[in-house]
């Protein structure tokens, strides 16, 4: 970045406060700072559109419930994020790596005694096990781990891991007590995973405190989590009761709704906000008939074909609990272990799109290599193809929690899941609850059907959660936020600066559909116009 660009941005940031501290300030609960509830609100990610989004939904906490704001920071040298979180009215802060970082705990020695010595699938075991208190915290360290440190699996106890217990230690008894001193009755997180998010939302819940768990950028997504076991699922439910609800209230109008979702999301370009526009369903990818595809990929014509989506490997392996696999990894190399016994079933292996972004280690290309130059009945499927195209060739799909799941079942593709994915329990997902019923599954895949009930209901489902889920922030610019995308900063906190001078919160979405979820007592903010 240029010294001019730089320049721009600073200046665009420094508005932003200047406007941000007159206009939150006409937006104030009243209460006492002493007195008050907390709401803590997560500003852990160095990201405008995390951080900024949060913030909001803290303050409409802050006028709905009379809750003060406390900040969850990664460091004091986080300059802009605690500018921004003072132009909204906060003074309270906990710097969060700072202070986990100060010391080491016993606590953590007698943990990595049990690992010690250990490799394999019996420390991924024993990792997944580790409770503090009786609080599951090992699956927190486990995707901290690989997510961390790039790496697809847990083979081994090395330094990182060390310094993973250390931290998890830390970080439970850096919220514990803030959670003894602050009366908390809500959370704001952007991240149900990973120690540093995930220990204060399990904390806080088991404590009674309302989790708000906050996905997308402008258009996000909302659902509040009540309890431990709530606290430790995915960011985004689709709920079987809205499933149902819209469904009787709706009927095939909301079937016809869906469909016409579901062509705008799978076309890859034109939906109502930036962050939808995937890359599997890029416009610059190949869009393929099926028999050409069949074709290019020399599968057999007479054998029945199943699509197994790869996820990217050290991404939040245990975000959907019931994973019946140690990680994805594990998953990945058991089902090609099953499908090597069923050559009469032609497997297309997909790599996920992002994986490059998340780890450099070449061991999953690797594997799809070898099983493919060993078994003819195993395939890749090519980069650069279009994801759409797979809907019309594939006979069923494998996934553990991947989108595609929910898009190709409302396309007639049977599902199996691997674990209980975002969209399970709405009757038109297979979900075994073992492997050994896991693998009967993939035996029965060329005999799955969906009828025609199960796919109105995976339309719906699409809808809910490419569109009914998803409510405007007014204040938050259209921006994509995925790490490896480029950000224009100064346009972003240009725009910021647009929304708070052209409305004020009562033309917000957001805080609308806030409001009428609070007024109702449900737990899954619903767009408040269609």
């Amino acid at each position: 970045m240029s010294k001019t660009e730089t320049s721009k941005n600073s200046n665009a940031f420094e508005l932003a406060i200047s406007r941000g501290v007159r206009f939150w300030r006409r937006y104030s609960s009243g209460a006492a700072d002493g007195k008050a509830q907390r709401v803590v609100v997560d500003l852990l990610v160095d990201h405008p559109v995390y951080y900024l989004g949060n913030l909001i939904l803290a303050k409409y906490l802050e006028l709905a419930k009379g809750l003060k704001p406390w900040a969850l920071v990664s460091s004091t040298n986080d300059r802009k994020i605690i500018l921004l979180a003072r132009s909204f009215g906060i003074e309270q802060f906990t710097f969060v790596r700072d202070e986990a970082a100060k010391d080491a705990r016993p606590e953590a020695a007698h943990i990595l005694a049990k690992l010690e010595g250990q490799s394999g699938k019996e420390l991924r075991r024993r990792v997944l096990a580790i409770k503090i208190n009786d609080l599951p915290v090992g699956d927190l360290l486990y995707d901290t781990y690989l997510r961390e440190t790039r790496q697809v699996t847990l083979q081994a106890v090395d330094d990182d891991l060390r310094a993973y217990t250390a931290l998890a230690i830390n970080y439970y008894a850096l919220y514990d007590r803030l959670l003894a001193d602050q009366d908390v009755a809500a959370v704001v997180m952007g991240h149900l995973v990973y120690l540093r998010f995930g220990l204060i939302a399990r904390l806080a819940a088991a404590r009674g405190a309302d989790i708000f768990a906050r996905y997308g950028g402008k258009g996000m997504r909302l659902q509040r989590r009540r309890g431990l076991a709530d606290a430790c699922d995915v960011m985004t439910r689709v709920e079987p009761a809205l499933v149902d609800n819209i469904l009787a209230n709706e009927g095939e109008e909301a079937v016809r709704i869906g469909e016409a979702t579901l062509t705008l999301r799978m076309g890859g370009q034109g939906n109502e906000f930036e962050y939808l526009n995937e890359e599997g369903y890029s416009p610059a990818r190949r869009r393929m008939p099926a028999p050409e595809l069949a074709k290019s990929m020399g599968l057999n014509p007479d054998r029945p074909k199943a699509l197994l989506m790869l996820h990217a490997f050290p991404d939040a392996n245990h975000f959907s609990p019931g994973l019946l696999f140690d990680d994805f990894y594990d998953w990945y190399r058991q089902t090609l272990e099953i499908a090597f016994d069923l050559p009469h079933i032609d497997w297309l292996v997909k790599l996920h799109p992002n994986l490059v972004h998340y780890t450099d280690d070449k061991a999953p290309a690797a594997l799809m290599i070898e099983a493919t130059t060993r078994h003819g009945h195993i395939h890749a499927v090519p980069e650069g193809v279009h994801t759409a195209s797979l809907a019309g060739l594939s006979g069923f799909l494998i996934t553990v929690n991947g989108k595609a799941g929910l898009e190709f079942a409302a396309c007639s593709v049977p599902v199996i899941l691997g674990g209980r994915g975002f969209f399970a329990g709405n009757g038109f997902s297979e979900e075994p609850q073992d492997i050994s019923e896991y693998v009967s599954m993939l035996v029965r895949g060329p005999d799955l059907t969906l009828d025609a009930d199960q796919r109105r209901r995976a339309l719906v489902a699409n809808d809910l959660f490419y569109r009914r889920l998803i409510v405007d922030c007014r204040f938050l610019p259209d921006s994509p936020y995925s790490f490896w995308q480029p950000f224009d900063e100064g346009a972003f906190w240009r725009g910021y600066t647009e929304a708070m001078e052209s409305g004020g919160i009562e033309d917000d979405d957001l805080y609308r559909a806030m409001m009428i979820m609070f007024e109702n007592d449900t737990n899954t903010l619903l767009r408040p116009r269609l």
